[in-house]
């Protein structure tokens, strides 16, 4: 497989002049298989572009399979600006979790609507579909076999552990770590103590997570946070470079990419943690690459990047 990242932030786009060397477009991640299979993981400002490089391939009308991890507004604000939409025979399928809204239509034709926008969903005139995914409930689309895993974010989120060609990818984001703070679908989370319950649900979360990335070659992290900065924000269901080291050592896997970096974190920082976490994975046995807009990575070569 070849995993290629058109959007690497988190929270929101920082395109500028501190950001030209690891992007500033929110979260997008386009997977190929050999046979020219193609999922695309979230929806973030990174699908324009990814959605106008598709429409240059041709090939009419094309069916489209979007995986978000939630709804969150910068893994979905791609979505209105997604060239195939605008192609009469396209279809779409986007595959997400049931979350506060009563369904998805609701939640993607919501930042259509004409206050917002100028082309409402129902009228573009590609098909949409939405599909409900559920944590440890498989699909197979196309070439991949893709399982859900559930998350620990606000209002509910899912990873997706892809295997195909032989080989498996892992995409994780957005997730909290699986302490101090549960959050729970429907509930607004605050910084109350956890009971004996919230603590079991969230080791079985956690246990999971890391059975689901068991033997992973690649998987693609949160790493929101730097370890000094997560003290300041636990609440706000996003993890630090060391936690996904720890999940991602625990469970096997062969190269964790760091990735939803902080908007607040420029080239220069981002420098400073690609080398750190560079040199605290190879002590681990664990090649850590941090994730930049436009890199693509074979996913199973063997040979280091």
């Amino acid at each position: 497989m070849k995993i290629t990242f058109w959007g690497v932030r988190g929270s929101y786009p920082v395109p500028g002049a501190a950001t030209v060397r690891y992007g500033g477009q929110t979260s997008c991640v386009e997977i190929r298989t050999e046979s020219g299979g193609c999922l695309i993981v979230d929806a973030g400002t990174g699908l324009r572009a990814l959605g106008q490089k598709l429409s240059r391939e041709g090939g009419v009308p094309r069916q489209f399979h979007v995986l978000l991890s939630h709804v969150h507004w910068d893994h979905i604000q791609g979505l209105p600006f997604f060239e195939p939409a605008y192609i009469p025979g396209n279809r779409i399928a986007v595959y997400a979790l049931l979350t506060a809204a009563d369904e998805l239509d609701q939640v993607i034709g919501g930042i259509t609507r004409h206050e917002f926008f100028p082309m409402p969903l129902e009228r573009v005139p590609a098909q949409f579909q939405f599909i409900e995914v559920k944590p440890t409930v498989a699909m197979d689309i196309e070439d991949f076999h893709v399982l859900p895993i559930a998350l620990n974010h606000p209002y509910g989120a899912v990873g997706y552990r892809v295997d195909a060609d032989g080989t498996s990818v892992a995409y994780v984001a957005d997730t909290a770590p699986f302490h101090e703070v549960l959050h729970k679908q429907h509930f607004l989370c605050g910084l109350e103590p956890l009971s004996h319950e919230d603590l079991a649900a969230l080791a079985a979360m956690r246990a999971g997570l890391v059975a689901a990335l068991r033997g992973v070659d690649t998987v693609v992290y949160d790493t929101h946070f730097l370890p000094e900065e997560y003290k300041r924000f636990p609440h706000y269901g996003h993890s630090t470079p060391d936690q996904a080291l720890e999940i991602c050592a625990e469970a096997g896997v062969r190269t964790l990419v760091l990735y939803h970096h902080a908007p607040s974190h420029s080239d220069d920082q981002m420098d400073e943690v690609a080398e750190r976490y560079r040199q605290l994975g190879k002590a681990q046995g664990i090649e850590v690459v941090t994730s930049q807009e436009g890199m693509t990575l074979m996913v199973g070569a063997q040979e280091p990047r």
